[in-house]
């Protein structure tokens, strides 16, 4: 009689670790998190996260500065009300915690410059974790220019599009934003496409009583080419500032077979646009 108890726990036991590896079992995690704050050096800030109270093991925090792996500062095992600070945010005294069952409130206090950057909020059950959208940190007054890498690896004769993404406050004046290549064996970037600021290009919103514009740019280029590969850079101008963004590095793999070099004028197969992001 033990034994067929055993075995019918055993077996619930692997189904339910197969259905979960599998994917095949689905269930739904609601995580919502504040897309965009905005706060000055030295201030505090609290960094909300709102989440399901079913199927949880582990509520986290993760801090996440561009073009570095995301750092765990601290989890909770969901219901206990504890908090386990990682990578040493418990000695800094300026990060703090608050774990509630439908909360995992972050606060940051006396902000340095290297906080504003993007943190994100997620919730693990069993084998699986799930992470809110993140949110962006903002220092009030600055301008962000975020670039996203390309995901896809890249043969002679693929297109390609580049985004970047302008959050800024509102300030007398236009902006500029500029697109820029760096390549090996050339010394000098040079300047691909330029975009002029109009009004009616971006959307403005109200973050903590101040005037936000969010744009999204992009440049496309067809047929791509050996010569086409190198750190490409998106800078604004506004403000009497430049803001460089963190560069899209593109690799373009060739067939071993192709011996002859490519020559191309590269202004004549980049495409640029710009759309409003809310």
């Amino acid at each position: 009689m033990l034994t067929t108890a055993f075995y019918f726990i055993f077996l619930f036991v692997t189904i339910l670790l197969f259905l979960v590896s599998d994917g095949t079992w689905e269930y739904d995690h609601f995580i919502h998190q504040d897309s965009l704050l905005v706060a000055e050096l030295g201030s505090s800030v609290i960094i909300p996260c709102s989440h399901s109270d079913d199927y949880i093991n582990t509520v986290l925090w993760y801090k996440h500065s561009v073009g570095k792996k995301p750092l765990l500062i601290a989890y909770s095992e969901h219901g206990s009300g504890s908090v386990t600070y990682q990578n040493g945010f418990n000695n800094t005294n300026r990060y703090f915690i608050r774990s509630e069952p439908d909360s995992f409130n972050l606060t940051i206090v006396h902000l340095e410059e290297y906080d504003f950057v993007t943190y994100y909020c997620a919730v693990s059950f069993l084998n699986m974790i799930t992470f809110g959208e993140g949110t962006i940190l903002l220092h009030k007054g600055e301008t962000t220019v975020l670039q996203q890498p390309v995901s896809d690896r890249l043969h002679s004769g693929d297109s390609v599009t580049l985004q970047c993404s302008v959050i800024s406050q509102i300030c007398a004046g236009e902006y500029r934003v500029y697109w820029f290549r760096h390549s090996s064996g050339h010394s000098d970037p040079g300047i691909i496409y330029t975009h002029d600021n109009r009004s009616d290009q971006c959307m403005e919103r109200s973050e903590s009583s101040s005037s936000i514009q969010s744009c999204v740019y992009s440049l496309s280029q067809t047929e791509l080419t050996p010569s086409d590969a190198g750190i490409y850079y998106c800078a604004v101008a506004t403000c009497g500032k430049i803001h460089l963004g963190n560069g899209t590095k593109l690799i373009i793999e060739v067939p071993s077979w192709i011996l002859i070099p490519y020559t191309k004028r590269i202004h004549e197969s980049f495409i640029p646009s710009a759309s409003c992001a809310n």
